[in-house]
């Protein structure tokens, strides 16, 4: 897996990838406290959290419509600079105390927009730098790196907002991005691919870009897939799982000791999907998903904090060789004018789905139960997975030929030079 570490521009994109992605777990939790300790206010926390996120799904496909447009280098580097403005703006606020919760807002809408386009471009760059073969393996050193990264950034968040207050948090994130930049920058220039369709207009490609999805069965079948799963299944266990932990299972250090399971095993899933080269992996990654189905099934019963952090490991392994697969079928089966937007119509199913899917979970669990509904969430991610794999065209996806063999050095013969 770790071959993919000698190319040497693969590797200033994975340090930049890690960098923003370190950067982006320090600052949802800094504001959190920010916002609380300024207003006390819940539906304040809820607001700033929305105006992250919000620009994600107005901007998502004209993000990926840029991404394939323009020197998608270029695009990374632009939303890096400008989300390390934003931060280092709301750091110093922040510091300061002259913070206002608009102001607090404006800057989110910002940020959140310099998200719509950076994923797209990043994701439709990586083929530019790695080759096919070895796409699945990139993926995997992106996924374990990402979410090892987000680990020790938590813990780092919690740390500085206790002894130092959120604004530093949040002027971390602000060197993250500049980090990010210095690294991009470095990449050749010569990294054109996605400059298609410049005549069109970005309307236009949007257009494109949607039919070419539409024509294509299998990637509509995903992102219907994905998007279904963040709304029925993986949103509703983020919001009743806590509320589980802390009513039967002894509060927070229980659901904690949940999610660091859930750690460990998308570290795992980095590991598994980059050895496992399944002949249908469309096919694969949808099955996996039936790995979610133990942690819903323990956390409905609810089991004892042991069964269910090994439930949970399955759930993270799951999610990581999902995404692994996902990512390398797209950069595999689609032209590189066509990857950032097929990657903005991915990603914007699961930003909708998961803040509809939050904030329904509540209310249909004080109509029917938590134990219930989690039972049912079990059978839906089976029902859903089920039906996906009944169409044929999910196991048509092929994966890319392998990749060559290294060379192997001759010996050199005893006293040569």
């Amino acid at each position: 897996m770790f071959a993919v570490l000698r190319i040497r521009d693969f590797r200033r994109y994975l340090i930049g990838f890690t960098a923003s992605g370190f950067g982006d777990s320090l600052t949802p939790f800094a504001l959190a406290f920010a916002v609380l300790g300024l207003t006390g206010s819940p539906t304040a926390l809820g607001l700033v959290v929305l105006s992250g996120r919000l620009p994600v799904i107005l901007f998502a496909l004209v993000g990926g419509a840029v991404g394939d447009r323009y020197p998608r280098r270029t695009v990374m580097l632009v939303t890096d600079a400008v989300r390390c403005a934003v931060q280092a703006a709301t750091a110093v606020i922040l510091l300061t105390g002259v913070v206002r919760l608009w102001l607090l807002v404006a800057l989110q809408l910002i940020a959140g927009a310099g998200a719509a386009f950076f994923n797209p471009a990043a994701q439709g760059l990586l083929p530019s730098l790695v080759d096919r073969p070895r796409l699945r393996q990139a993926n995997s050193v992106l996924t374990m790196s990402r979410g090892a990264a987000s680990i020790v950034a938590v813990g780092a968040a919690g740390a500085l907002v206790a002894l130092a207050g959120p604004g530093w948090a949040v002027g971390v994130d602000a060197v993250t991005f500049l980090v990010s930049a210095a690294v991009l920058a470095r990449l050749p220039r010569t990294l054109t691919a996605g400059r298609t369709g410049r005549k069109a207009g970005l309307i236009a490609g949007v257009r494109t870009g949607l039919g070419e999805v539409r024509d294509r069965t299998w990637l509509w079948v995903w992102a219907a897939h994905a998007g279904l799963i963040n709304l029925l299944v993986v949103a509703p266990i983020l919001v009743l799982g806590p509320f589980v932990a802390n009513e039967h299972l002894g509060g927070a250090p229980a659901w904690a000791a949940v999610a660091i399971g859930y750690t460990v095993g998308a570290l795992l899933g980095g590991l598994v999907s980059s050895r496992w080269r399944s002949r249908r992996p469309m096919a694969a990654a949808v099955g996996c998903f039936l790995l979610i189905v133990p942690l819903a099934v323990t956390l409905a019963v609810p089991a004892p904090v042991w069964l269910i952090v090994p439930a949970a490991v399955l759930g993270g392994l799951q999610v990581s060789i999902y995404n692994v697969f996902q990512s390398t079928a797209v950069q595999d089966e689609l032209p590189d004018g066509l990857i950032a937007r097929a990657t903005s119509v991915l990603m914007l199913g699961a930003v909708i789905a998961v803040p509809i899917g939050t904030g329904l979970a509540g209310p249909v669990a004080t109509a029917l139960g938590t134990g219930p509904l989690l039972g049912g969430i079990a059978l839906v991610a089976v029902l859903v997975t089920v039906a996906t794999l009944a169409v044929p065209a999910t196991w048509r996806v092929r994966p890319a030929p392998p990749a060559p063999a290294e060379p192997t050095p001759t010996a050199v013969p005893a006293g040569s030079r």
